[in-house]
């Protein structure tokens, strides 16, 4: 500590020849006083001989000009009161020098008056060194914030924060701070950084500088896209989730999520507010959106008050797309829901499924009865769970039932003749199921949807490819749909029925009947003809199979017949068609119809130099040219 001038504070500091009195301590009566060596170790002590206690003068005198602060925690003992108990003197008198009402009456009194520059900087050395401790503390709090949030895992615990995930990192890399005692910081009170209210403030700090960056370079690249979807969180609020998906000027494509944009109500008005809200946000300007993906909904994509024609209306370049994923599933739902012989084995299907690996008990003795069947139908997986959302994965869920239809079959029989222990509502289910899979049409219409959904399935996983192109997912597209149509013979349907009652055969299910001929109500009456019904239960089920069929077809070909899909082929083909040297006219005139920054003169040009130099490289690198010229021509129309 640096030396007081003594001469200013005028305290009373006894030599050593002064004579003070002596005061008894303890049971043993020792005699103690106090000692003139410790106004020369503590150079601040003031003597009081009426008292025969001693005080700290700097205090006093800061305490008589009322330069603490109101917060300031006061010592009685050193102020007012006096210290006697001379047998603890020592360590009572640097406890106190070494305390913060000490250190800022020395402050007050001494350092600030002799100040004459910053005197954030120059109150004190001790003043330096605890800012700096500060400083690298903070740095270490704000690094766990930043890794826990790049991790995506829990900052905080649930009402014990000693054992949060934030806390216990700390404590994990306390040999990385060398400059303060980490549990001795996370004892004190107040000023820790550690609080809920300050690692938001860091999360908020480090998103809005990541939009920052991101907006700088979006807002540098020649073009980019909107893609937005809505849902309800477990808070039943609606979030509208807003991503930008753009390409730089190395032909990199990225992905950034922009965050959730909370919303009162989803009508075409308010998303379309909120997206142009995120885009003045952003700095980004209409000009260059050269795209927007959104979902099948009406409020999303409808063509007269979606948010697409919105924004079409904003910008005519920016063509809208519906995921072909999710076109596809849409697709499939809307097949197997229309087709009422699919949608009620589906039910039927998705019950099975739920008696089974919803009870661990049925699972158990299902795979009990799997393993030792000996049957010629081969069981080879068990029963696999529907997916809920993914209609495009349910063929094999569909499949494996069919595969195991026997083991069901014993299942249900060792169930219920346990049906003691069975609840009433459980016994029903089964006894259900049981009743259904003995029913011709339950397998009819469990073999047609998994034929249909084999089907899709594949092209499902075709989509999935990254280097699926618009125009290879509309050839895929097509070729799934020629796949279906051609199953719409007799040669295709009378092997399918062959397939269907081989099956019914070997798998213990009734015969195939003709439902009780019911007289048509007289509101559905129309003419004078007498009403049609099938002679036989095959002519029945031909009904539904083209049904459900024709279905399957209608549905793909509405969910992939849009314009942004043809646009983006019309792209793709006029870079192929001037690789094969063959005639793009009709290509050209579609995209420098809508790409009106397009110089068609210097567009053509530009095609001839890449069929020259794509003629003349290596086979190997011929995809990754293709590729950048392409890109390249998504460039020049910003």
């Amino acid at each position: 500590m640096a030396q007081l001038p003594l001469a200013q504070l005028q305290q009373f500091r006894p030599g050593k020849s002064f004579s003070f009195p002596k005061r008894k301590f303890g049971t043993k009566g020792d005699e103690r006083s106090f000692r003139a060596d410790w106004c020369e170790q503590f150079n601040w002590l003031h003597y009081d001989v009426g008292k025969d206690a001693a005080f700290c003068f700097i205090c006093m005198q800061c305490e008589q000009q009322k330069k603490f602060l109101a917060s300031t925690k006061r010592e009685p003992a050193f102020l007012s009161r006096g210290f006697t108990y001379w047998k603890e003197g020592t360590a009572a008198f640097r406890k106190h020098a070494a305390s913060d009402f000490h250190r800022e009456a020395i402050e007050a009194l001494i350092v600030l008056p002799s100040c004459t520059s910053d005197v954030g900087e120059l109150q004190s050395a001790q003043h330096a060194a605890e800012k700096e401790k500060n400083r690298k503390m903070f740095m270490l709090m704000l690094s766990n914030v930043r890794f826990l949030a790049r991790q995506g895992l829990a900052l905080r615990g649930d009402g014990d924060e000693t054992n949060s995930n934030f806390i216990q990192l700390i404590h994990l890399r306390t040999n990385e701070c060398t400059v303060v005692d980490v549990s001795a910081w996370l004892e004190r009170r107040a000023y820790k950084y550690t609080s809920p209210e300050v690692q938001d403030e860091c999360l908020q700090l480090m998103a809005l500088s990541i939009l920052r960056q991101l907006s700088k370079s979006i807002a540098d690249c020649p073009c980019y896209s909107i893609m937005a979807d809505e849902c309800t969180d477990l808070s039943n609020k609606e979030q509208f989730t807003i991503c930008l998906r753009w390409v730089d000027h190395d032909l990199m494509e990225h992905e950034d999520f922009i965050g959730l944009y909370q919303v009162d109500t989803i009508d075409a008005n308010t998303l379309f507010s909120a997206i142009k809200d995120v885009l003045l946000r952003m700095n980004l300007s209409w000009k260059k959106c050269r795209g927007q993906c959104f979902d099948g909904a009406s409020n999303m994509s409808g063509a007269r008050n979606g948010v697409a024609s919105k924004v079409i209306a904003e910008e005519s370049r920016a063509l809208y797309t519906h995921c072909y994923g999710h076109a596809l599933n849409l697709a499939v739902s809307d097949t197997i829901k229309k087709s009422k012989l699919c949608k009620d084995s589906l039910d039927t299907a998705f019950e099975i499924t739920r008696l089974i690996k919803f009870s661990p008990k049925r699972n158990a003795a299902f795979e009990k009865i799997r393993s030792s069947q000996n049957d010629d139908i081969p069981s080879p997986t068990g029963i696999r769970t529907f997916s809920h959302t993914r209609w495009t994965v349910r063929g094999d869920a569909l499949e494996s039932i069919i595969t195991n239809y026997t083991t069901l079959f014993q299942l249900w029989n060792e169930c219920l003749e346990s049906a003691a222990r069975l609840d009433p509502d459980v016994k029903a289910r089964i006894i259900g199921v049981d009743t259904v899979m003995g029913d011709f049409k339950f397998l009819f219409g469990l073999k047609l949807s998994e034929t249909i959904l084999k089907i899709t399935d594949n092209l499902s996983k075709a989509l999935q490819a990254t280097s699926m192109s618009a125009a290879e997912a509309q050839h895929v597209a097509s070729l799934t749909v020629k796949t279906l149509q051609d199953m719409r013979s007799d040669q295709s349907w009378s092997s399918f029925y062959a397939l269907v009652t081989a099956l019914q055969g070997k798998l213990d299910v009734d015969e195939p009947v003709l439902p009780r001929r019911r007289k048509v109500p007289r509101r559905f009456e129309d003419g004078q003809a007498a009403g049609t019904h099938p002679e036989r239960a095959e002519d029945l089920y031909r009904v539904a199979y083209f049904e459900a069929l024709d279905l399957a077809v209608s549905s793909i070909q509405e969910r992939f017949d849009q314009p942004g899909y043809a646009m983006y082929r019309n792209l793709e083909e006029l870079l192929l068609q001037a690789l094969r040297d063959d005639d793009h006219t009709a290509a050209m005139q579609q995209v420098t119809g809508l790409y009106h920054e397009l110089d068609a003169g210097a567009l053509t040009v530009q095609l001839k130099a890449l069929a020259s130099h794509f003629a003349s490289i290596s086979s190997e690198v011929k995809l990754s040219v293709l590729s950048s010229y392409y890109s390249l021509c998504l460039l020049q129309m910003q």
